[in-house]
């Protein structure tokens, strides 16, 4: 067995660990991920609703699921991102050129997000459990089905957070 020291790099995250926090950073996967484009601070439009039977000739779904996968591994440290890859995940079997235009967005946000980072503090000596929770009410035109959101914090590190159909 051998001691490699402290966690600096793993698996695309940079990990810095200090004596009071531990941040964890995408910006080497993300660069790696990413070409030229312009950076956005908007990752998709308040009010976007897709539907299944979208119009628009038919997209190599392979490579629509790529661009997906490379995005969904991206969630572990750019949490907001969840929500939004998970709706474009649903047309995974059949992605036309409007899901195909909306997924572009991602990456240009991801990449003006590089910076972000996500911190782990130690604790302080009072401990604090807080829930956040949102839903849209029949979001999927679809199914008629609403998407439930939850977020919760120990003291003021994020320990879980789910978007649930």
């Amino acid at each position: 067995m051998t001691d490699l020291r402290l966690l600096t790099y793993y698996l695309g995250i940079k990990v810095d660990q200090r004596k009071d926090c531990i941040m964890l950073k995408k910006s080497a996967y993300a660069e790696k991920v990413l070409t030229d484009c312009n950076p956005t601070k908007y990752l998709m439009d308040a009010k976007l609703r897709l539907e299944k039977n979208a119009k628009g000739g038919l997209v190599n779904s392979t490579v629509y699921s790529c661009v997906i996968e490379s995005l969904r591994f991206l969630t572990h440290t750019c949490l907001n991102l969840l929500s939004t890859v998970g709706m474009m995940s649903r047309y995974m079997k059949k992605p036309t050129m409007m899901y195909h235009q909306k997924t572009k967005y991602i990456p240009l946000y991801v990449k003006e997000t590089t910076s972000y980072e996500l911190k782990y503090q130690r604790g302080r000596c009072s401990e604090e459990l807080v829930g956040f929770t949102d839903s849209n009410v029949i979001g999927n035109i679809d199914d008629k089905k609403s998407t439930i959101g939850m977020t919760f914090y120990f003291n003021i590190n994020l320990i879980s957070r789910q978007s649930q159909k």
